[in-house]
């Protein structure tokens, strides 16, 4: 989830908040933080949910609970000009290259990370996107593997020319994962509740109507 001044914006945002409004009593409060904080935050129970995580329990098992999915994101490779081809596979094709990351996001997948390991791909991890981004348009990095929606609204926000989608790395459902910290009747009726909420927006066509605003569609 991205912010602007401060303040949570973005796709998940706007679809947190309008279900915010169609939950009784609720006091839900939205926080913005680095990807890396975030999942202390969760993790350590002194936030109860993580927003835009995806279903990864071995990872992640202190999430005892995913919501309704709340859009699936498009998981795009972004590589400098002239850097890679589209007909390459990912991530075989990308050896010997330098990746930039968000500290602790897994969606670059298993394979990539054996590549890591292996020392086939070299990676340099950052703490944001708009960190990463910069880098790549500097020349400090060669590729990024992220989220395409909103990578592609900060590209053009900031004017940024020499950056491609070279590939497409996965499609993940996002999801509010619930921290296994928080537990009890009150948690246990605002997931329900929450869950069922998303449910509809999807029925009625709320969260496509969101997602439209956003890519404009």
């Amino acid at each position: 989830m991205s912010q602007t001044d401060g303040r949570p914006d973005g796709i998940y945002a706007v679809i947190i908040n309008e279900a915010r409004k169609r939950l009784a009593n609720s006091n839900l409060v939205l926080q913005a933080a680095p990807w890396t904080r975030a999942t202390v935050l969760v993790e350590n129970g002194r936030a109860m949910g993580l927003i835009g995580s995806y279903y990864k329990p071995q990872d992640r098992p202190w999430i005892r609970h995913w919501s309704v999915p709340l859009y699936d994101e498009e998981v795009s490779v972004f590589c400098r000009q002239g850097v890679a081809r589209r007909d390459w596979k990912y991530p075989e094709d990308y050896k010997g290259l330098l990746f930039g990351n968000v500290a602790g996001y897994r969606a670059p997948g298993p394979r990539f990370f054996e590549m890591v390991e292996k020392g086939e791909i070299k990676l340099e991890e950052a703490q944001t996107t708009e960190q990463n981004l910069s880098k790549l348009v500097l020349g400090r990095i060669d590729c990024y593997v992220v989220e395409r929606l909103a990578t592609e609204m900060l590209i053009r926000e900031k004017g940024y020319d020499n950056v491609d989608i070279v590939g497409t790395a996965s499609i993940e459902p996002a999801y509010v994962g619930f921290s296994d910290k928080w537990t009890g009747p009150d948690a246990d009726a605002f997931i329900r509740d929450f869950d069922r909420t998303l449910k509809t927006m999807k029925a009625d066509g709320t969260i496509d109507r969101i997602v439209a605003s956003f890519t404009g569609s």
